[in-house]
């Protein structure tokens, strides 16, 4: 079996959640270390001010930590995370030229992995050992994606020129991943930026074995809110004048906030989550607590979005006499790749034959927020792109029973390949 694909499943039998992605850092930077590389781990990847709220209490990183050696990692590169997952690596070759990076996504989903025959990682025994974590977007692909190109570099070199970042970056699927990482400055000189994913669509239909798109243009942005209605506990029977019931506004909330109208300038999204309310069946709900996310091709959009969003919230506080509160959890930004670098995501792809058919352009089909970097790069005057790896699928990306054309990693880090031999030569 190809090494990679062996590191794949590692990484799928070892699930961790954005921001507790510690054993998957520590076994990336053994590896990556064992190439040649030096890396960067911890407070030298992330900028911890970021944060608008620390992901994990002192406790709680301990534990993961503990956990990490237990499940294999080795202790020296654990304490190296100083409890925040990512991984840098750079590839300087001493020669002057210019500075790309590539980002390669490392967390998993909160998820339950069916223990099942039939299902090819438990019947070939990689499945998630991690209670309530599985990698159902890929991103374990991604991460030894990012290992074999690791390598291929390496192995060439004398023949490159300028630097090559390799970004292994933590929380994709929660806050602020690559925010922390371009926040720190480490995109600040970058003129070329590759980042991809696997089962995104191309001419229409999801990308099957074979295949892939170069870039995709149709980022939404994506904003994302924890509401919590704060009402008033009483007997439902006794008292009930005297109760507020958030549950209920909450629910109202979440009903009217899905039958805001869209938008003629482009997509527009908005979904409730989570909905969580109440403390016993006999008493009215004093509290409830909901997620709720919005999304726009657009600021215009975004900026419609948002608004019609609060203006239900007020609406649904001011029917049960209640007030909210709002922790604003950021915008992960719309973006747009690049044609100068989707041509060079086709020539590359043109020199693997694994590679049958080649769409130009795809559709990422929502947010990702490579986006993040992907603009950074751009303001730097660079060039940057988000391309799709075909990959016939078991389920849909974010499903807890979904998996991989394996042989979807080697062709990836050979296109991968190919297109920096083109940036950095």
């Amino acid at each position: 079996m190809n090494k990679f694909i062996e590191y794949r499943r590692e990484f799928h039998r070892y699930p961790e959640l954005g921001w507790k992605e510690i054993r998957t850092s520590a076994r990336v930077a053994e590896i990556l270390e064992e190439m040649g590389y030096t890396c960067l781990m911890g407070t030298d990847v992330i900028d911890v001010n970021t944060l608008s709220f620390e992901m994990l209490s002192d406790e709680e990183k301990k534990v993961e930590k503990e956990r990490a050696i237990v499940q294999g990692a080795k202790p020296e590169y654990v304490e190296r995370t100083e409890g925040y997952s990512g991984v840098i690596a750079e590839l300087d070759t001493g020669r002057e030229g210019p500075i790309t990076a590539l980002r390669f996504d490392i967390d998993c989903l909160p998820y339950q992995e069916p223990k099942k025959e039939g299902y090819r990682p438990f019947d070939e025994g990689y499945i998630s050992c991690n209670e309530g974590s599985v990698h159902a977007c890929g991103h374990d692909a991604h991460t030894a994606m990012g290992l074999g190109l690791a390598q291929a570099l390496i192995e060439r070199k004398d023949t490159l020129k300028g630097k090559i970042r390799i970004i292994f970056q933590p929380a994709e699927e929660r806050y602020y991943g690559a925010q922390s990482i371009v926040d720190k400055g480490h995109l600040d000189d970058v003129i070329n930026f590759i980042s991809v994913h696997v089962a995104l669509t191309g001419g229409g239909n999801p990308l099957p074995s074979n295949t892939i798109c170069c870039g995709c243009k149709d980022f939404v942005s994506d904003c994302q809110l924890d509401v919590t209605f704060n009402g008033r506990a009483a007997h439902p029977c006794g008292a009930s004048q005297e109760g507020k019931n958030a549950l209920l506004a909450a629910c109202t909330a979440a009903l009217n906030m899905h039958t805001i109208a869209p938008h003629e300038a482009g997509l527009c999204r908005v979904n409730v989550g989570v909905l969580n309310a109440g403390v016993v069946v006999n008493t009215i709900a004093p509290n409830a607590f909901m997620s709720v996310e919005y999304r726009g091709q657009n600021k215009e959009i975004s900026e419609y979005a948002r608004k019609r969003v609060f203006d239900v919230l007020d609406g649904a506080s001011r029917s049960y006499d209640l007030e909210y509160s709002v922790n604003d959890l950021g915008e992960i930004p719309a973006s747009q790749s690049d044609d100068t670098m989707m041509e060079v995501i086709q020539r590359a792809a043109g020199k693997v034959p694994w590679f049958e058919k080649i769409y130009f352009e795809g559709s990422i089909g929502g947010t990702d927020d490579a986006a993040v970097m992907m603009n950074k790069v751009q303001e730097n005057g660079g060039i940057a792109t988000y391309a799709g790896i075909g990959t016939d699928t078991t389920q849909p990306v974010h499903n807890p029973e979904f998996d991989i054309d394996e042989e979807a990693i080697p062709a990836a880090i050979n296109m991968l390949t190919y297109a920096i031999e083109e940036l950095n030569m």
